[in-house]
């Protein structure tokens, strides 16, 4: 039955792990990544190029929680 459990719990981030698309703790995990794809995200904006519209808003999250940990850094 724990067996049969814990590959249930698994399968969703098995998937997940296959979608090739960063995630809010992997941006967290890498600024250098988060920077290059907020840079790609922006200049895309202004430009004709067909964007990632998902990975942008999982960057624009990871931007959003950086500085919730900067500011909270901040008052402990």
């Amino acid at each position: 039955m724990s067996k049969q459990l814990l590959l249930i719990s698994l399968i969703p981030l098995i998937i997940m792990s296959c979608s090739g698309k960063p995630t809010v703790q992997d941006f967290l995990d890498d600024p250098e990544l988060l920077s290059k794809t907020t840079n790609q995200c922006i200049t895309q904006v202004f430009g004709d190029e067909v964007h990632d519209k998902e990975t942008c808003a999982i960057a624009k999250e990871a931007q959003i929680q950086k500085a919730k940990n900067a500011i909270n850094s901040i008052f402990e």
